[in-house]
């Protein structure tokens, strides 16, 4: 994966730093990229990949999960803005090689969302 290939581990806290969900928000940042199928096959055969809606921003949905924001994951898993790839999908990704999202590795997850001009 471009800069998403390095994932994202959360770092921990310091006396006198950044808040931590800045620090991380500015992780995220550096580390999104575009990415093809091939490049999170891997992990969406070990089910870790998620699919954000375009109405929400890729780095906000990954400090919500960097950060362990249960109430903001789970209504988006609720209103289906955050959800697994259903089978259709994991059926037609793999048949289109220049197909790229945008994708954020937030340890043990994939965070992939279509580009807002696909």
């Amino acid at each position: 994966m471009s800069g998403a290939a390095s994932g994202y581990t959360a770092p921990m806290p310091q006396e006198g730093s950044v808040p931590l969900a800045e620090a991380i928000r500015a992780n995220l940042e550096r580390t999104l990229g575009a990415v093809f199928f091939t490049d999170f096959r891997a992990m969406l055969a070990r089910d870790a990949v998620f699919v954000v809606a375009q109405s929400l921003t890729l780095v906000e949905c990954g400090v919500a999960v960097a950060t362990d924001d249960v109430p903001k994951v789970q209504a988006w898993i609720a209103s289906g803005e955050l959800r697994k790839p259903s089978r259709a999908e994991r059926e037609e990704w793999p048949k289109d090689a220049t197909r790229q999202w945008l994708s954020l590795v937030v340890q043990p997850f994939v965070l992939v969302q279509e580009p807002a001009d696909a």
